[in-house]
């Protein structure tokens, strides 16, 4: 044992350690800027998803007629701790509990210009009981709403908040029954193909309200269109099942060695796997830009700002201009727009329903 012992101390005293003096910790100061941290992030988490579900409202509302599948909505999102230590971005709900969020149900936030807007909800208010009905859990409490929207009955809703405690009426509205995710990814980046509308954070921070709402009105149509359904009807038909992970890796290591090179291909050999493994994905890529910039139009958007979507990708990611993988290239996917806002533009002009063309077959 003494051996051991003296062999550690060897060691140790064999470590290199620091050469400078950096200040003794304060605890009370750590606490406070652990403290301050905490607000920060959860507020900057909760406001980047307060600004993309308030974008997403309006375009899940007005493109209902497109949407196979429909659902009252409140316009409300409901967290209890938990769900908002999760809601924040990576947050544990020990670190909320440390700057003093009780554990309680609240409305965490209510979408611009849905009904419990309109009917004077705010944001964080706290749900006590739906039709008279204590609730606790925020699944419990959007099954009970469920219950009475579905059947397109009113219901009331117990809140306080500064004002006191009221109870408030409201009915909800249809909109697409599609889920809004943020993903913490700082990727310039957004997906569907989990059957959920996914924005990254990167994607959020880059661009503007606009342009955004377009990227969210992309993936829906993506969802829309069933690209997911179709995907994977694909890749099972081409056999990618078994040979993709062998292909997509090979071509990927093609990929490097060519970069390695300083001769990058037109189309990228990873690409050209996920081609052959999935065909028609490019297709869907530009299907998704058309419909998207419909469901942008009939929510109200301005169409000329769509366009900055592409010009933030090709910025941050150049080779998007030349080089082909499951997306169309950047040029393609402009000029492909402009003649789509063309199209649009004169259906409006004309008084016409903004509906958009459908594939002869």
């Amino acid at each position: 044992m003494i051996r051991i012992v003296a062999f550690l101390l060897m060691f140790l005293g064999a470590c290199a350690s620091p050469d400078f003096a950096a200040p003794t910790l304060d605890e009370a100061v750590v606490a406070a800027e652990r403290k301050a941290a905490i607000e920060d992030a959860m507020e900057t988490a909760l406001s980047r998803r307060a600004r993309v579900y308030d974008l997403s409202w309006p375009i899940l509302t007005a493109n209902t007629e497109l949407c196979p599948k429909v659902l009252p909505s409140l316009g409300t999102v409901l967290a209890d701790r938990k769900q908002l230590a999760r809601l924040a971005g990576g947050l544990r709900e020990k670190e909320l509990d440390f700057i003093g969020v009780p554990d309680e149900l609240t409305i965490m936030h209510v979408m611009a210009g849905s009904p419990a807007d309109r009917a004077g909800i705010p944001s964080g208010a706290r749900l006590l009981a739906v039709e008279g009905e204590a609730v606790e859990e925020p699944k419990d409490a959007a099954d009970k709403i469920r219950e009475r929207t579905k059947e397109e009955d009113p219901v009331t809703l117990t809140i306080a908040d500064g004002a006191g405690r009221r109870d408030v009426t409201l009915s909800g509205v249809d909109r697409c029954d599609y889920a809004v995710k943020i993903s913490t990814s700082q990727a310039i980046n957004a997906h569907a193909y989990s059957g959920d509308i996914v924005i990254y954070t990167g994607v959020i921070r880059s661009l503007e309200d606009e342009a955004l709402r377009y990227l969210i009105s992309h993936e829906a149509a993506h969802l829309i269109a069933e690209h997911r359904a179709k995907y994977i009807r694909n890749v099972t038909v081409s056999g990618a099942v078994i040979t993709g992970p062998v292909l997509y890796v090979a071509g990927g290591l093609a990929d490097r060695l060519a970069g390695a090179a300083d001769e990058p291909p037109d189309i990228s050999y990873q690409a050209r796997a996920l081609r052959l493994l999935a065909p028609w994905a490019e297709e869907f890529e530009a299907e998704a830009d058309y419909l998207g910039l419909y469901l942008f139009a009939r929510a109200g958007g301005d169409l000329h700002a769509a366009g900055d979507v592409f010009h933030v990708f090709s910025r941050e990611t150049p080779a998007a201009i030349y080089a082909r993988s499951t997306h169309p290239l950047t040029p393609e996917r402009l000029a492909r727009l402009r003649a789509a806002i063309d199209e649009i533009e004169a259906k409006a002009a004309a008084g016409e329903d903004l509906m958009p063309e459908r594939v002869e077959k």
